[in-house]
């Protein structure tokens, strides 16, 4: 491609113009102090994704002068030369409670620091396709970063990053503080781990095995691990009893997983919990824009069940239980509302169960609908690999029609766009009695009833054994 080179020593493409951003903490952890230098002819403003972004903002000048620029959601760099610079800092004491679904924008967790990217990383909105910006974090003797981005180089108190072209508005967090970041290799992946300070301390070691355990079962759906490099970020000292209460997926940048967990658990609870596995599923997928989020739901929720089988956290049997007992949920949530309504209200009115398992339901669809189609050589699982080959890592948010869209390019099917025409737009359930008679799945007065010894139960079977694919004789209507 013109313009751009290949580095071979990371693998990543070599930006013609590189924007150089300094970034440096004090020990206190309480302010950050950002130099940033621009490659040529400046961005004509800068901007930060939160919009708490000038709360925290102390200081904004060009390099040299002695006039600070005010921030009016953006800044503008118009007086700034030809490879010049600006110098500001950011005021990282004191929590920001004012938070959108990715959390607060500055949260203490014990000793270390963990902030969202956007309330202090001011800079261009969009980069060319010759731009990159790198990221170089001047550190206090014994803090280390955890940082999103693909890392560049590590070189005594200096880390270094390079952000890429996801666009600046997609949420992300660097945490700061006095941990060992641990690398996890998995299928073919390099997961980033960084387990921040909490009282009673929380065993890293537990949390990297936990942590490859259900990064593990994600990789075997189809061999490999769906994205090359993670950020991988644990906070304990969460509220709940739960060993998870929280836990969330972002892209800026790259992909991060944050778990927010209750370090008081015992060790046996994580590994049988299912947020780990849901989470990093949501890696199956490209980027989902918001308005589709039952989407990227409803592939977490299906295969959270679904891969735990696979992995001998549970059995078939409860893995069809657990899918069946989450349908009824589904159905009895929300009603009269379409499935794109109970997503636009799912955080006000909280239609959750709607949203995450008739997302779920669509997805057992198509996967038993193309298992038989397709007598067994494709299935959901193929499907995905084959989206993942062609547009995993591209930095673009997609939309659910254009995803189902793909995912009938790459089989060379109908099925996906069929069962999005059926039921986004409808105020009902998707109906499983067909899907389950496919399945040798009876409805009785105490749950459900599976069959024992036919065709119905092999492809049954099948979609909960690792790596298998299903031959069936007819295929649905």
């Amino acid at each position: 491609m013109a313009g751009i080179a290949l580095s071979l020593a990371t693998g990543t493409a070599a930006a013609d113009r590189l924007h150089k951003y300094t970034v440096a903490i004090d020990p206190e952890l309480s302010t950050l102090s950002v130099r940033a230098c621009f490659d040529g002819f400046p961005p004509p403003t800068l901007s930060a994704e939160s919009l708490d972004a000038t709360l925290a903002l102390i200081d904004f000048r060009v390099e040299g002068s002695r006039k600070s620029i005010e921030p009016s959601g953006s800044v503008s760099l118009r007086s700034v030369a030809e490879n010049g610079c600006v110098t500001y800092r950011v005021n990282v004491s004191r929590a920001i409670r004012q938070h959108d679904r990715s959390g607060d924008k500055i949260h203490h967790v014990g000793k270390d620091l963990l902030t969202s990217v956007g309330i202090w990383l001011w800079r261009p909105e969009a980069l060319n396709a010759d731009e990159d910006i790198e990221v170089a974090f001047v550190l206090p003797e014994g803090i280390s970063v955890s940082a999103p981005w693909r890392p560049v180089a590590e070189n005594g108190e200096h880390a270094v990053f390079r952000t890429g072209r996801s666009p600046y508005d997609w949420p992300a967090s660097v945490a700061f503080g006095r941990f060992t970041e641990r690398e996890i290799r998995v299928g073919g992946a390099r997961l980033r781990l960084a387990v921040l300070d909490g009282t009673p301390a929380t065993d890293a070691e537990q949390m990297q095995a936990w942590i490859q355990d259900s990064a593990q079962m994600v990789a075997d759906l189809y061999g490999r691990f769906p994205q090359s490099q993670a950020q991988i970020l644990v906070a304990p000292g969460a509220r709940g009893n739960e060993p998870t209460p929280w836990a969330y997926v972002v892209r800026g940048g790259a992909p991060a997983a944050h778990f927010f967990i209750n370090q008081r658990r015992p060790a046996r609870e994580f590994f049988e919990d299912w947020t780990a596995v849901h989470e990093l599923s949501h890696l199956l997928l490209p980027y989902v824009n918001a308005d589709d989020i039952w989407l990227s739901e409803g592939v977490a929720t299906y295969y959270q069940n679904v891969l735990r089988a696979r992995g001998g956290r549970m059995t078939a049997e409860e893995a069809w239980r657990r899918l069946h007992a989450g349908f009824v949920r589904g159905m009895e949530s929300a009603p009269g509302l379409t499935l794109a309504q109970a997503t636009e209200n799912m955080y006000r009115d909280g239609t959750y169960m709607r949203v995450y398992w008739e997302g779920a339901a669509m997805l057992l669809i198509a996967d038993v609908r193309l298992r038989q189609m397709t007598a067994g050589k494709q299935s959901l699982d193929t499907a995905l690999a084959a989206l993942n080959d062609c547009c995993g890592a591209v930095d673009l948010a997609w939309s659910a029609r254009e995803i189902f869209d793909k995912l009938d390019e790459v089989t060379g099917t109908g099925i996906f766009s069929q069962i999005y025409d059926q039921h986004v737009a409808s105020r009902n359930f998707p109906d499983l009695l067909q899907t389950y008679r496919a399945l040798g799945i009876s409805i009785g007065g105490n749950g459900i009833e599976l069959s024992i010894g036919d065709g119905e139960s092999q492809l049954r079977d099948r979609i909960m054994e690792t790596g298998a694919l299903v031959i069936s004789e007819t295929p649905q209507d």
